[in-house]
């Protein structure tokens, strides 16, 4: 199994520019892919609520509860994974993506007090115009939210499609590896 950690700074390296921009704290992820073969519960745990960001809470959490202000930048965590993917054109999900989706569901039940929400986000790769890329990737996101809904009792679960403005492989941007979902819990 391939498992793979990065971290995406979606903007700001300085405080000073996030508040004159009036940008919130969070702008950094810390992203996991799980890219061979089915993981464990466990391993999906650990990519959805890597300790790192775990420890960085508990420690703003008792900064705040001492009286003081917290100014550690707290960043997001995300899974994504090329287990769940699609074929070109379809939303619907593969008996691959099921047996990924199952344990991404019993994961999320397991830790359900460590987040309140979960954003599932839908890729797509480059083919098709961008109005189809964009129903396909929120058809997506949705397809994997109604699985782990109806098979979990999993609550609080929005999606957004993102089309292919966040490829996987830009090197390659009609590849399979495109069409995928990534999960971004919130605390």
């Amino acid at each position: 199994m391939k498992i793979t950690q990065c971290f995406l700074i979606a903007a700001l390296t300085s405080g000073l520019l996030a508040s004159s921009q009036g940008l919130a704290a969070g702008t950094a992820r810390l992203t996991v892919s799980i890219d061979g073969g089915t993981p464990t519960v466990q391993e999906v745990e650990e990519a959805l609520f890597p300790a790192s960001v775990q420890a960085l809470k508990k420690e703003c959490a008792q900064m705040e509860k001492a009286g003081m202000r917290c100014q550690s930048v707290i960043p997001k965590s995300s899974l994504q994974s090329v287990l769940v993917t699609f074929e070109r054109g379809s939303s619907v999900l593969t008996d691959d993506a099921k047996e990924f989706l199952k344990v991404v569901g019993s994961a999320l039940q397991r830790r359900s007090t460590a987040w309140s929400a979960l954003q599932i986000e839908g890729h797509s790769d480059v083919t098709g115009s961008r109005e189809v890329n964009e129903r396909l990737s929120q058809e997506r996101a949705d397809a994997a939210k109604a699985y782990l809904e109806a098979n979990f009792g999993l609550k609080n679960i929005a999606t957004i499609g993102r089309a292919s403005d966040d490829l996987k492989d830009p090197s390659n941007p009609e590849s399979a590896v495109n069409r995928r979902v990534e999960f971004v819990p919130e605390w």
